[in-house]
């Protein structure tokens, strides 16, 4: 699980320290923890800058359907879905699935049938 290529993406190690296992919520009256970088981290909460939101929405679908012992709450399912459907898959999240298929030999359905919707997938 810890070595899947659909779950590990480039961070500022900061950042994800201090997220930790923290579940993802809407934080509105909460301040950007590390300046621009648009992560909020309130209490045992973190907030991702909108543009990385939908992406992970899809690899946390991902994980919770490769990896059943993985199991998300009902809220952050809810949360889940609601960024997927907000924040539509593009070309580049696209290029790197078909590329960690090619490599890894499984499909993020999460992410490839979108892809084929948007154009985006030969």
């Amino acid at each position: 699980m810890q070595a899947d290529m659909y779950n590990l993406y480039p961070a500022i190690g900061a950042v994800n320290a201090m997220r930790s296992n923290d579940n993802y919520a809407m934080l509105p009256g909460a301040k950007n923890t590390f300046g621009s970088c648009g992560m909020k981290i309130e209490g045992n909460k973190a907030e991702p800058p909108e543009q990385a939101r939908g992406t992970i929405a899809r690899s946390t679908k991902y994980m919770a359907w490769a990896y059943p012992r993985f199991q998300l709450s009902r809220q952050q399912e809810q949360l889940m879905d609601a960024w997927d459907a907000m924040y539509p898959v593009d070309e580049w999240e696209c290029t790197r699935a078909r590329r960690i298929e090619a490599i890894q030999g499984n499909e993020n359905p999460m992410v490839k049938g979108k892809c084929q919707q948007a154009g985006f997938w030969p």
